[in-house]
């Protein structure tokens, strides 16, 4: 697997981001639509079932908390207090919950720890995406799922916005397909799923699926928001067709391949 991503320097560069990252806004239950698609489709790839399971990026954990059902512990990390306290208060007290205020790529979970990571729009604004990467694939356990959604390359517009000289100039169409300057424009970063595929896959994870999610027209920032609404429907019908690769965020479906059976295992399989 790692040959096919040897170019390891040149993708280093190509994920580098020179302007200064934002921390991403948590998703609440105002934006039911959003949550409602993300949380569908995301069902739609993964198991979701297990032992444990970890939200990176939880913010107000509304993602964690639909997706807590089918895990005996749940695990949320984010960097903004003010979103974990909120979490907190909205878990009230279920010891099945247990919220962090740590870095994605600074974790202090044992090795092999998760049956399920999910990261919804967060890598994005992660400074250290290599290292996050890295600490996400130390942490989960061999045959575990990882959940990715993210920003897409694709799509024909810088939905984050750009800033220059210290003014945001809100969203850029067609700025994505410029890598080199949305780099040093863009407030956040986007990804295609090659992208993603070195980080994950070239660390020994296995790309099991990939899907798109077209807008919904719930994001602040958007004056024409009001009037493009009622293509909502429209989005969806998108979603499933040839065109679905230009939508706004790539949901994309890993897996660690499990352990080698010990020999003692193979010896008992082999005497039956």
């Amino acid at each position: 697997m790692m040959l096919k991503y040897q170019r390891t320097a040149w993708y280093c560069v190509m994920l580098e981001h020179q302007h200064d990252l934002i921390i991403g806004a948590s998703r609440d239950d105002s934006m039911i639509r959003t949550i409602q698609v993300f949380s569908d489709k995301l069902r739609g790839l993964g198991v979701l079932v297990g032992d444990r399971m970890l939200d990176v990026g939880c913010g107000y954990g509304d993602f964690t908390r639909i997706f807590a059902s089918g895990f005996k512990e749940v695990y949320g990390i984010d960097i903004q207090q003010p979103c974990l306290e909120r979490f907190r208060r909205e878990a009230n007290n279920d010891p099945k919950y247990s919220i962090h205020h740590m870095s994605a790529s600074a974790m202090s979970f044992p090795d092999d720890f998760f049956d399920t990571i999910i990261t919804i729009e967060t890598l994005e604004h992660v400074p250290d995406l290599i290292g996050a990467a890295r600490e996400i694939v130390r942490v989960m356990r061999p045959g575990g799922e990882l959940l990715i959604t993210v920003p897409n390359r694709w799509c024909p517009s810088e939905n984050h916005g750009i800033e220059i000289n210290g003014r945001f100039l809100g969203r850029a169409p067609l700025l994505t397909y410029w890598p080199w300057l949305h780099r040093r424009l863009a407030i956040a970063r986007v990804f295609t799923v090659r992208d993603l595929d070195f980080l994950f896959a070239a660390r020994g994870l296995r790309r099991c699926a990939v899907d798109y999610a077209w807008p919904t027209f719930e994001h602040a920032g958007n004056p024409l928001q009001r009037f493009i609404k009622p293509f909502y429907g429209l989005m969806r019908q998108l979603e499933r067709s040839p065109i679905r690769i230009f939508g706004t965020s790539v949901l994309v479906k890993y897996v660690k391949p499990p352990l080698p059976p010990s020999s003692s295992a193979a010896s008992k399989v082999n005497l039956a």
